[in-house]
């Protein structure tokens, strides 16, 4: 289908193109053949002996006539280019003034006569012929006009006939007492004058105004007519073979302004086309070989005018490329857009561009619409290439600066992390060091006193080590689970009341509760040991004093939902979004009321997608937060039931920012 409307294109553009040069070919040869058979006839009258002056006023005729003729020839030229209705009246008018001379109706006969009358002069049937076609060229809305314009090929029937009719019967009827009035000749030609002029001026102000120069042309040709009539009013009374010279050669002077115009407009036109000819090249070459835009124009309707190389090779439409099957791309890649709106706002605004996106087949493309107006109706241009991959990289781009912003907050806190507890460990040394000293003072007792802030800075210190190993871990994609079949409300409870004595130093209530007594599901107990301690310690340092914690267990058919419910500050709808990712706190401050490195809810995500699992928050600002952990209720088969008991030593490491406990 596609290839067939371009061929059809190129075969009407064909078609065009060859009934131009056809047009100009049979102007070129009818001009070719009338001048010749003057040549011809003006050498068959060499061997006659004919005077001086009869020769002359045979040569003067033949030289008008050539000339005549190739003012025509230049004005059809002109027509079959600019296709400019007034061109073709003018044409009309050039070609009464041919067939006037060719009859012998013009300019040579005065040169038999000693005076100037109408009879002698002109013929007054076909002057008044086109000085009517003159008229009708400037008044672009009168009806005559556009019977004319309509019925071209009768019109030019119709003035050869009438132009011969009429020019032969009033040159062989004489109405003496009319045609030899001077104050009839006088008063005509003063009638010319002001024809001619107002229609010079009014040629003259539409070719400045429209940029035609041919225009111009034909309006200094007019005028030299003007100038021809005020000639023959004074040639009245002062009669004279020169002034008869100079009459007929205003005549030539006007033909040749013609003749002369045109070709330098013909010209100008082959130059400017020439240039428009480079321009259009690079434009498609531009356009054809582009590498990266699919591009192609069609009309409203939807008929394809052109498709560059990479549009007609790749397929994107199959092989029909239109605008429906661009309205297709749209809803595919972007559901909230219309084509008619599209439409709409290319005849509000000439253009439309806009980004469409595919989340589905993971495609982003930059389009372009834009409402091309041409002579007869408009066309659409659509140009759009696939930026996917600049978006991603882009994307990329943004992920790596947060990364590193994130990063770097990671090393600060960390550094604050380790930092307070080494120094509260040093001091600790330097402490014990100068009462090691001192033997009047039982040293046993000392290190007894001074124990337990070493105990839980060097626990704070190996939970932070073992954190950063971990999301190394994680990071290498490493990180793995040893999965067995556990008693999951066993492990839950068994860690809950590990921390319930941490609890009750802030005179926090934590309260267990299940569904089920016993349920054995597939997991790494261990990890998720971590995963609980890790939230209750969360909820017990976020939690004010006086307040409760939930621990509740629902198992159904496809998940084990084990939800840790707190009464504390909350979490902002800005953090909520970000609270799982790595090295991130709702409180970044080093002057934050509690400890932590902002690594602990990340690395239990990752956690929980190790078990295939999800793990989810819901929370509000001052009233407390809710962490939902959903693990798949599966078993390993054929695996055994294991017991886990709870490691009181990752309990202190976990719980080790709150100090209080012995």
């Amino acid at each position: 289908m596609k290839r067939k409307v371009m061929e059809e294109s190129i075969i009407n553009n064909k078609k065009s193109i060859g009934s131009k040069y056809k047009i100009l070919i049979y102007i070129s040869i009818s001009m070719l053949a009338l001048i010749l058979s003057f040549i011809v006839n003006i050498i068959f009258k060499l061997d006659k002996s004919i005077s001086y002056v009869e020769f002359s006023l045979i040569f003067i005729k033949s030289f008008n006539f050539i000339l005549s003729i190739l003012a025509l020839g230049s004005c059809l030229i002109s027509y079959c280019r600019l296709k400019n209705d007034s061109v073709f009246i003018i044409s009309l008018m050039y070609l009464v003034w041919v067939i006037d001379i060719l009859l012998g109706h013009i300019d040579y006969l005065s040169f038999y006569f000693r005076e100037y009358t109408l009879s002698n002069y002109l013929t007054i049937s076909t002057s008044l012929a086109r000085v009517f076609l003159l008229i009708i060229t400037i008044m672009p809305k009168s009806k005559i006009r556009n019977i004319i314009l309509k019925n071209k090929k009768y019109s030019l029937l119709f003035v050869v006939v009438y132009t011969i009719i009429l020019g032969c019967i009033e040159h062989n009827i004489k109405f003496y007492g009319l045609y030899h009035s001077n104050f009839i000749f006088v008063n005509y030609n003063r009638l010319l004058i002001i024809i001619y002029i107002l229609c010079s001026i009014k040629l003259f102000i539409t070719g400045i105004k429209e940029k035609e120069y041919l225009f111009v042309v034909l309006s200094l040709s007019i005028s030299m007519l003007a100038v021809k009539a005020m000639i023959a009013i004074y040639g009245v009374n002062n009669i004279s073979f020169y002034l008869k010279l100079v009459s007929v050669s205003i005549t030539y002077i006007s033909f040749l302004i013609v003749i002369c115009g045109a070709f330098i407009e013909l010209y100008m036109y082959i130059c400017k086309t020439r240039i428009l000819n480079n321009n259009l090249k690079i434009f498609y070459n531009l356009v054809e070989n582009n590498k990266h835009s699919f591009m192609f124009i069609c009309k409203e309707n939807g008929e394809l005018l052109y498709a560059n190389k990479k549009m007609k090779n790749d397929g994107l439409f199959g092989n029909d490329i239109n605008l429906s099957k661009f309205e297709e791309m749209i809803k595919m890649r972007n559901r909230s857009l219309e084509l008619d709106e599209i439409i709409k706002l290319l005849h509000e605004n000439k253009g439309w561009r806009g980004i469409i996106k595919d989340e589905a087949e993971d495609i982003t493309v930059d389009c372009t619409v834009q409402l091309i107006e041409m002579d007869e109706e408009s066309a659409i241009s659509v140009s759009f290439m696939d930026i996917s991959d600049e978006i991603k990289m882009e994307l990329e781009f943004e992920k790596l600066k947060v990364y590193d912003k994130s990063k770097n907050e990671f090393f600060s806190n960390v550094s604050h992390e380790l930092r307070t507890p080494l120094n509260v460990v040093y001091s600790t040394l330097q402490l014990l060091n100068m009462y090691s000293k001192n033997e009047s003072i039982d040293f046993k007792e000392i290190y007894e006193k001074y124990k337990k802030p070493l105990d839980i800075n060097c626990k704070r210190m190996q939970r932070l080590i073992n954190n950063i190993v971990d999301i190394s871990k994680i990071d290498k994609g490493i990180l793995s689970a040893n999965f067995g079949n556990y008693n999951i409300i066993a492990i839950v409870e068994d860690v809950t009341l590990s921390v319930v004595n941490y609890a009750l130093l802030k005179n926090i209530n934590i309260q267990f509760d299940t569904n089920i007594e016993e349920h054995i599901i597939k997991c790494d107990a261990t990890m998720i040991e971590r995963v609980i301690l890790n939230l209750l310690s969360n909820a017990i340092k976020f939690s004010e004093q006086d307040t409760n914690i939930f621990v509740n267990i629902l198992v159904n058919e496809e998940w084990v939902e084990i939800d840790i419910i707190d009464e504390g500050i909350g979490i902002s709808e800005n953090n909520k979004q970000i609270i799982f990712e790595d090295f991130v706190q709702a409180d970044k401050s080093f002057t934050r009321m509690n400890e932590g490195s902002g690594m602990g809810l990340g690395i239990s995500k990752s956690i929980i997608n190790l078990h295939s699992g999800d793990i989810k928050l819901e929370s509000t600002v001052n009233v407390g937060s809710t962490f939902k952990i959903l693990l798949p209720n599966i078993q390993i088969e054929s695996s055994d039931f294991k017991i886990y008991s709870i490691d009181k030593h990752n309990i202190e490491l976990e719980l080790s920012d709150i100090y209080e406990v012995s």
